[in-house]
């Protein structure tokens, strides 16, 4: 008698995806860490620093409710 043995392959990117949070919560987690950086007097580097510009501008344009 033989016994196979079957590995299962590694998918823990498909796992951590299915867990993580929304992307678009996520992002917004970056933003406002970034805002709070920017409000306490960091420099940003400068994409970084258009980036929050350009999403602050956009909820500026749609406010929330």
């Amino acid at each position: 008698m033989s016994l196979k043995i079957h590995h299962q392959p590694n998918n823990h990117a498909e796992r951590r995806q299915r867990e993580y949070p929304d992307i678009g919560d996520q992002l917004d987690a970056v933003y406002k860490l970034a805002r709070h950086l920017q409000e306490q007097g960091q420099q940003l580097p400068p994409d970084v620093d258009k980036w929050v510009a350009q999403c602050r501008a956009v909820k500026e344009k749609y406010p929330a409710a």
